[in-house]
């Protein structure tokens, strides 16, 4: 049997090194909270957070290629495997945080029959504290307490519909 040595070329290497590149600059893309939820190893994970404050450009510069080169020792399918369950991650919760808009909206129409069908689909949810969260933001004027509320009842629904 011969041994089947791979010759790859100068401008091959610097292809996949490019690609490696790109690809840790969309791990760099996340936020500190998603990278922290995705397995990836730890020294270039704690790259990638440090490089989240460093603001000259071409120190940046520096950083990326620096990830790069933290990226040669890594299985990039690895990494793909990650950043597509991080997506998959961010579009369900976008998905949640639009429903949940849809359900307050409807909650503030002061339909009865809104909260009703809220309770039906998710009847993990406190009849009296969303009475109370809808009232207060009802009767808050723009801009005040009232934003506070509605993030709370946002939350609420969120988690519920996460939880489903």
């Amino acid at each position: 049997m011969e041994d089947e040595i791979q010759y790859q070329s100068k401008t091959q290497r610097k292809k996949e090194a490019e690609e490696l590149q790109r690809l840790g600059l969309k791990l760099d893309n996340l936020s500190v909270q998603q990278l922290e939820n995705i397995e990836i190893p730890k020294n270039l994970k704690t790259a990638l957070i440090e490089g989240k404050s460093i603001t000259s450009h071409i120190a940046g510069r520096r950083h990326r290629q620096f990830i790069g080169a933290l990226m040669r020792n890594i299985d990039p399918e690895s990494i793909r495997l990650a950043l597509l369950q991080a997506e998959e991650k961010n579009l369900l919760e976008s998905e949640a945080a639009k429903e949940s808009k849809v359900w307050i909206d409807k909650l503030l129409t002061g339909e009865p029959a809104e909260m009703e069908a809220l309770l039906d689909e998710f009847p993990g949810l406190e009849r009296q504290r969303l009475r109370q969260l809808v009232r207060n933001i009802k009767k808050g004027a723009p801009g005040t307490k009232s934003l506070k509320f509605r993030e709370t009842l946002e939350k609420l629904i969120k988690v519920e519909i996460n939880s489903k």
